[in-house]
């Protein structure tokens, strides 16, 4: 065994070298950010709520098919491991305690990712080797360890490590199909495709690359048409199909909630989104951007030739390398939607092209030296390393630059930590804070925080909340570059956002500034507080206007209601009494706002009003005792004392232990000089009251000293 494991080693030192730089390059800096999550981490955030916290057993359906649930569970599965070495060693004592942390279930939740890094980097090594040698498995294996883009993911809580794995290692078997068609071959391929595609939807394109690959092994078009009915492939692609649902039962059992969230994926992608600029094209984007950030100008310019060269030579052990990545670029270059990981499945073909490409290269060119008779050159190994090392520097001089750059970036302290701790230094508790979008998340904090409606698709629904006037009570106004710096790259289609940013930099104060500085994570901040010169008691009715159009009205409901919490707070009651008439106009049976809405307007000395309304509420629900003891308190007001005693009176009889429209109705019994109702009321309240407490012992008093008057 020992010498087994010490032959394996020998035997794959380089191997396992590449191996080890690939993991220390991906765990350094495995924790920056926290104990803040300063990332969306749909699988961790999905995976957590399976534990159905608060409630009984563990509930499994995802209530999100954005994405499918493979990286959902598995994320569980990490998380259940977490917990039960975290309960052995003392860390753990119950779930509850382990529902307090985060930071070790974000560092296992990336450590995951790391993993399947490590095995794309296998993969690609076994595939390398298969189709070439060790030599280009080997140096295509080192390219995908180093790679930028890789790493950057394996930093990430994202689903597309996991689909880059599975897609990568199903195109292994795909491979091995175009060479040796055997049973096995397929079942592994439709095996793994089917765990792509329930990793992320787009896996599902492997399965049109497994049908390339099948027809590539006729010898003509009509042979190939035929071969699609051949068993293997029938049973491949039904195979994928059966993996899919099995880790994806959800699908099935909840097929509205699937196609609503999925038809917003394909909206979304056919859309865009806030901050893809619409004059690039996708193609020049992946192709421009991409792939020179990802690969080096040099080794993207290595792949296009490699590409070009075995489309001219068509050959089809050569060209079947290239089904996935353009069948896959050629997809995703037809959705407005752009993102550099959309694209990072085929990063590692791309490399094994490349690489090949450069492999071909070389023996090509040994043909020429041969036939021109330059053995002087062939015969030297200095020549020969000189140039192999030169070649190596230029590739791989930017992916590790940008890996440095990249590295050293996340470990330097986020523009959102730096943000946050200056605002609990400065501001107070309990103060207003309105905050754009991915701003700074205060949790259970002791701030009042409004979040400012934010959509990155089809932002444009939101530009009405883009007003400082509705932020004017807050003490402190949160902007980023995150949406800023978006709007203002397309003025013309953003043009209604604008003027919101230009007020704030010319009329409010600026109190709190960062950019980031070379090499820092995070967006630009500005933080703003509101003059009080620019402070009016009441909201322009043109703000509202505004929202009219608008359709999203629980958008618009959510946003008057946080914003109403905000100016009752601050005391500020005609605000308050604005935006709730406004909720009101839509929201017309809510009770609860409606009640709120009257006490303001009895606070505001507005008594027919409160009645008004009160009334309103009543028709909706009778049984509210609180109400009839509001109304009594504006009848009093108005001086409509009988019908103020009757209501009161109903509030009681609804709830006798209610004290408030017993000491009204003393009160009232007072003003009137009326003694038997006074206490008759006083006698009714004191057997409600604790028989020892300071208010008893108060009412008792007062009881006697009524009976000693005449």
């Amino acid at each position: 065994m020992i010498t087994s494991i010490k032959n394996f080693i020998k035997n794959n030192s380089t191997l396992l070298f590449i191996l080890s730089v690939g993991v220390i390059l991906r765990l350094w800096q495995i924790n920056w950010g926290l104990p803040e999550l300063y990332e969306e981490a749909t699988p961790l955030r999905i995976a957590w709520q399976f534990w159905n916290w608060g409630n009984a057993g563990l509930d499994f359906n995802p209530r999100f098919f954005n994405y499918p649930a493979l990286t959902f569970y598995i994320q569980f599965i990490a998380q259940v491991i977490n917990y039960v070495v975290g309960h052995l060693f003392g860390a753990y004592p119950n779930l509850d305690a382990f529902g307090l942390t985060l930071t070790p279930l974000a560092v296992t939740a990336r450590v995951i990712n790391v993993l399947f890094d490590c095995g794309t980097i296998i993969v690609i090594y076994s595939i390398a080797k298969e189709i070439a040698d060790k030599r280009v498995a080997l140096f295509a294996a080192a390219l995908v360890a180093i790679n930028p883009s890789h790493i950057l993911h394996s930093h990430l809580i994202e689903v597309d490590p996991a689909l880059t794995f599975f897609s990568t290692l199903s195109l292994l078997f795909i491979f091995r199909i175009y060479r040796q068609p055997r049973m096995k071959w397929y079942l592994l391929a439709g095996l793994f495709i089917g765990m792509a595609a329930a990793s992320k939807y787009t896996g599902a394109f492997l399965i049109l690359v497994l049908a390339g690959t099948h027809l590539m092994r006729s010898a003509s078009v009509q042979e190939g048409l035929r071969s699609l009915k051949e068993r293997y492939l029938i049973i491949a692609i039904g195979l994928s199909a059966i993996v899919f649902f099995a880790l994806n039962p959800y699908i099935i059992l909840t097929p509205e909630k699937f196609m609503h969230d999925f038809s917003f994926e394909q909206y979304h992608v056919s859309y865009g989104h806030l901050g893809v600029v619409s004059s690039q094209s996708t193609i020049s984007y992946y192709l421009g951007d991409v792939l020179p950030w990802s690969f080096g100008w040099v080794f993207s310019i290595i792949i296009f030739a490699s590409t070009v060269y075995f489309i001219v030579r068509r050959e089809k052990k050569d060209l079947i390398l290239l089904i996935y990545p353009l069948i896959y670029l050629a997809i995703v270059s037809t959705w407005a939607m752009r993102a550099e990981r959309y694209i990072l499945p085929v990063f590692p073909l791309l490399v094994l092209i490349g690489t090949i490409g450069i492999w071909r290269f070389g023996e090509r060119l040994i043909e020429y030296l041969h036939q021109h008779q330059k053995e002087k050159i062939l015969k030297s190994r200095y020549l020969q390393t000189v140039a192999l090392f030169c070649l190596g520097l230029l590739i791989i001089f930017q992916p590790v630059l940008k890996d440095v750059n990249y590295l050293k970036s996340i470990g330097l302290p986020d523009t959102r930590s730096i943000t946050k701790s200056w605002i609990q230094k400065n501001i107070p508790s309990g103060a207003a804070i309105a905050t754009g979008p991915y701003g700074i998340e205060f949790g259970d904090s002791a701030y009042s925080v409004l979040s400012i409606p934010f959509l990155a698709v089809e932002s444009e629904r939101v530009a009405p909340f883009y007003d400082t006037r509705w932020y004017e009570n807050f003490d402190l106004l949160i902007t980023s570059s995150v949406d800023y710096d978006r709007y203002v790259q397309e003025p013309e289609k953003y043009g209604e956002f604008l003027p919101y940013y230009d007020s704030l930099k010319t009329r409010w104060k600026l109190a709190f500034e960062i950019k980031p500085s070379d090499f820092q994570e995070g967006p630009a901040f500005r933080l703003y507080t509101c003059p009080d010169s620019l402070r009016h008691p009441v909201l322009d009715m043109s703000v509202f206007k505004k929202l009219y159009a608008n359709p999203e009205s629980a958008r618009i409901s959510n946003f008057l209601k946080g914003l109403h919490a905000i100016t009752l707070q601050k005391g500020k009651l005609e605000k308050s009494e604005q935006l709730l008439r406004e909720i009101l106009s839509v929201e017309v049976e809510n009770v609860p706002l409606r009640n709120q809405l009257a006490e303001i307007l009895f606070q505001r000395g507005k008594y027919e009003a409160t009645l008004r309304h009160l009334e309103l509420s009543l028709r909706h629900d009778q049984n509210q005792p609180r109400v009839y003891a509001l109304a009594g308190s504006a009848l009093i007001k108005l001086n409509k004392l009988k019908e103020a005693v009757g209501v009161l009176n109903k509030a009681i009889s609804m709830d006798p232990k209610f004290e408030q429209p017993y000491l009204e109705l003393a009160e009232l019994y007072k003003s009137t000089r009326e003694k038997m109702g006074l206490l008759d009321i006083l006698k009714r309240y004191l057997a409600i009251l604790p028989g020892e407490s300071e208010q008893a012992n108060k009412i008792r008093a007062q009881i006697e000293q009524l009976k000693k008057i005449r």
